[in-house]
């Protein structure tokens, strides 16, 4: 009895709404804007946050990278003997870093050239595996190991092969002249693919630390350490005492994660924010509309009041209004912002990072839906009541 009661209200708010079509459709369309902005801003943030990790995850946790603060601090063999000593450092692996370009078989490329140990790459990039060759041995002068988009052009070219020669070539100014310094090397190993994007080994190169030494001609001074610590809890007082003792700039996977996340969090709380404004427009509009619903339906409440209709009943059959226009409108919501998204994957995909993908969640769209008809309901509550409380006798000689 009292389902068929509550459907036949439901049915009679139906068809009020369809009467005034435009006016609702515009009440809807309100909520629909908002919803679709709450949709889109959590599957793009929770999309870019996931990203992050992932390409994060790619590093050791218990890793903490160390470059001089200034141009007067240099990195020596003494410094990172000394940063050995620290307690809880488990092992420093000074690096030397250059931008070069690459010739091979008639074309060239731009790259980053990393001077390092590459029997300790595991301890900085646990994820790195070798896909054809091997890594360069510490004494090897002539070796290189490729990353696997320097060594496989898009489209499935090949750049270069195991065993092929390549050369480096990079240029620096003396005295005012441009100098270019060329050097040929012996492809020893291939990089698996690992899908890097903010960090980009796949699109990086490895030689020796002294080959790198000599050809960069830095004598015996470095770009920076990779500092191995024994347990990620370690990285913070490690970090500081590192400060301490040297004019230096550490950072840590994880500090530059827990940044990006307070950046990122902030971002989206602001967006958040605006797409929260947009349902409290949304919400304005909903009491507008059954606001003006009531006036014009006065005489109508009081002929229903007349024939056995309680101030509950009159409440319900106006507060439906509003849940309809929530359900229908954060419904289409849903839909509107997995289309929004798609739109604005592409233009983040092209400019800012590509590999970042929506994630959508069955919890996100519950929330999102629930919210919007809350909203609306709480918006259409006091419309409804004020409609629930007029005098019949008053009603009936509305004018």
């Amino acid at each position: 009895m009292i389902g068929g009661k509550i459907l036949s209200l439901m049915s009679l708010s139906l068809e009020a709404l369809r009467e005034r079509k435009l006016r609702a459709s515009l009440t809807i369309l309100m909520v629909v804007i908002g919803c679709g902005l709450l949709v889109a801003v959590d599957a793009l943030s929770t999309g870019t946050l996931t990203y992050i990790d992932e390409q994060f995850s790619l590093l050791g946790m218990n890793l903490i990278v160390v470059t001089p603060q200034s141009a007067d601090f240099e990195i020596t063999d003494k410094i990172v003997s000394e940063v050995k000593q620290i307690e809880g450092v488990k092992d420093a692996i000074p690096y030397i870093q250059q931008i070069v370009t690459i010739e091979s078989r008639g074309e060239s490329q731009s790259i980053p050239v990393i001077g390092i140990d590459q029997t300790k790459l595991n301890l900085i990039l646990p994820k790195l595996s070798v896909k054809e060759g091997s890594i360069v041995q510490p004494t090897d002068n002539i070796g290189i190991l490729l990353g696997n988009l320097v060594a496989y052009l898009p489209g499935g070219k090949v750049f270069a092969e195991v065993g092929q020669t390549v050369r480096l070539e990079y240029s620096i100014y003396y005295e005012g002249k441009q100098i270019v310094k060329k050097k040929s090397f012996c492809v020893r190993g291939i990089l698996d693919y690992i899908g890097s994007g903010i960090i980009p080994i796949d699109k990086m190169a490895f030689i020796s630390l002294s080959a790198a030494n000599s050809f960069f001609e830095r004598g015996g001074k470095y770009d920076g350490i990779y500092v191995i610590t024994e347990d990620p809890a370690y990285n913070d007082k490690i970090m500081e005492v590192l400060k301490e003792r040297y004019n230096v700039a550490v950072l840590s996977p994880k500090s530059i994660i827990d940044t990006i996340r307070d950046v990122s969090n902030a971002v989206s709380f602001f967006v958040l924010e605006v797409a929260a404004i947009s349902l409290l427009v949304a919400s304005v509009g909903i009491i507008t509309t059954l606001w003006t619903s009531v006036l014009e339906r006065v005489r109508e409440i009081g002929i229903l009041k007349s024939i056995g209709f309680r101030e509950r009943d009159i409440l319900l059959l106006f507060l439906f209004e509003a849940i309809i226009i929530g359900s229908v409108g954060g419904g289409i919501g849903l839909v509107f912002g997995i289309g929004l998204t798609k739109v604005l994957t592409l233009f983040v995909s092209s400019n800012f990072l590509s590999g970042v993908q929506p994630i959508f969640t069955l919890k996100a769209f519950v929330g999102t839906w629930v919210l919007c008809v809350v909203l609306s309901a709480i918006a259409g509550f006091y419309p409804s009541w004020r409609a629930s409380r007029l005098d019949p006798v008053v009603a009936l000689r509305y004018e």
